[in-house]
């Protein structure tokens, strides 16, 4: 009995530790700077809403999401001079402290999700530079 009771607690452990993952910075309540640009929209329904802004480097504004049951999370990048050039991309599974989606667009700078607490050194060591605690800016897309 005992180890079935051992059993229960390293799941439910598990469990919490599982439901730390995920943005921190999405949890604060929503500020109008959170605004997405009307240019940025998706046709999908069951991406998460309630983006909050985490940072603006070199003109690009950098806004995140996730659902509720942090399971899926979202970047979007904003180049505010080519507006024509926004990045919206989603990813399921969020599990641990880990890399979430990675997306680009010509002329952009690629854009690396990541989970608060997911050491970056190595991303970094490979040319990534951070910009927000969630977020990595790598090179520019080129044709």
């Amino acid at each position: 009995m005992k180890s079935a009771a051992a059993a229960v607690a390293l799941l439910l452990l598990a469990g919490l530790l599982a439901g730390c993952s995920g943005i921190a910075a999405v949890q604060r309540p929503a500020e109008a700077k959170d605004a997405l640009p009307a240019d940025i929209r998706s046709k999908d329904p069951e991406m998460p809403s309630g983006f909050r802004f985490l940072a603006e480097d070199d003109g690009v504004q950098y806004f995140a999401a996730e659902s509720p049951e942090r399971t899926t999370a979202c970047i979007a990048a904003y180049p505010v001079d080519k507006p024509d050039q926004w990045m919206l991309a989603c990813s399921d599974g969020i599990t641990g402290e880990r890399e979430i989606v990675t997306t680009s667009h010509m002329g952009q700078p690629t854009v690396k999700l990541v989970t608060t607490g997911f050491d970056t050194k190595a991303l970094e060591a490979e040319g990534w530079r951070k910009v927000h605690a969630n977020v990595l800016v790598g090179a520019v897309a080129n044709p």
